[in-house]
């Protein structure tokens, strides 16, 4: 082999290998049953209510999805969660999800962020202001009765709700709104990026659906303003402040939560989601075999 035939083929698999290296992980539900399934993961939760079907997303290569299930008065849902001890500055996760056509209001959904020390099972936290060294989390929820997605986040120098000592997750208002479809395969992915020095607001999160950025907040992006625990993008509104997340260098993004949390419903109805092709990665995804936008 000439030196400049074997150059070409250590940068190519090089370059292959960094590709390889920015996954960390992933869950395609093809392997096994849900006992052994859940063995990836390190919390799980109401995996009786957890089965696996055919329905799977338009481009996926398997041929089998998660569904959860939710019957109220019985259960609240159910979970997968997944800690990364040691911790990352950027983090994207991306995640497949299809809602059955009468679905009752979700409470709260699949959420991604950091602890301090890492934990192998979720945390609480719920109406509590994070202090800066111990968590902070974000969730990518279905928001109002009309079925939009927007964060739920929970961070240092979140906004009170109604009075200035009562929190709950900020909501940050897309513009336009990003419905839902119910009984729609939907791609959905996440990123947070941690602020970096620890006393800056150069923190970030965005998300996108079906690979279109719908909305992304960081240090001077966008214009806006707050009422309460509610952030309104406005062009003609101040520059959005940014997210210091953290306080403390130890506070790094090291979990991801698949999140069915229930509250509402009817009785002796059953509600149903489908999930598959969970990527974790230090690096945007996108959709499966489609054209990724960024």
């Amino acid at each position: 082999m000439k030196f400049s035939q074997f150059l070409i083929f250590f940068l190519v698999s090089c370059t292959a290998a960094a590709q390889e290296s920015r996954i960390i992980f992933q869950e395609d539900f093809e392997t096994g049953t849900i006992q052994e399934i859940i063995k990836n993961w390190n919390d799980s939760k109401n995996t009786s209510g957890m089965s696996l079907s055919e329905d799977v997303p338009k481009y996926s290569e398997g041929s089998k999805s998660l569904i959860m299930t939710h019957n109220k008065g019985n259960d609240v849902g159910g979970y997968l969660y997944k800690m990364f001890p040691e911790g990352y500055d950027s983090l994207f996760a991306r995640f497949y999800v299809k809602f059955c056509a009468s679905h009752s209001p979700v409470h709260h959904f699949v959420h991604m962020g950091a602890y301090n020390p890492s934990t192998p099972w979720p945390q609480g936290g719920a109406g509590i202001k994070p202090e800066g060294n111990e968590r902070f989390t974000t969730g990518i929820e279905p928001i109002g009765d009309n079925w939009s997605w927007d964060f739920y986040s929970y961070w240092m120098h979140m906004r009170g709700c109604a009075r200035p000592d009562y929190f709950w997750g900020n909501i940050f208002n897309p513009n336009p709104p990003a419905p839902i479809n119910r009984e729609e395969w939907i791609c959905v992915e996440l990123m947070m990026k941690i602020n970096d020095p620890v006393d800056s607001y150069n923190g970030e999160q965005a998300f996108w659906i079906n690979g279109e950025k719908i909305h992304h907040l960081g240090e001077g992006y966008p214009n806006g303003y707050w009422i309460w625990d509610k952030y309104i993008p406005d062009p003609d509104s101040l520059l959005f402040e940014g997210f210091q997340w953290r306080n403390d260098e130890k506070l790094k993004l090291n979990f991801f939560w698949l999140l069915y949390y229930m509250t509402d419903g009817v009785t002796g109805k059953s509600d149903t989601v489908w999930f598959d092709n969970v990527v974790i990665s230090t690096n945007y995804i996108g959709p499966d075999l489609s054209h990724n936008k960024q």
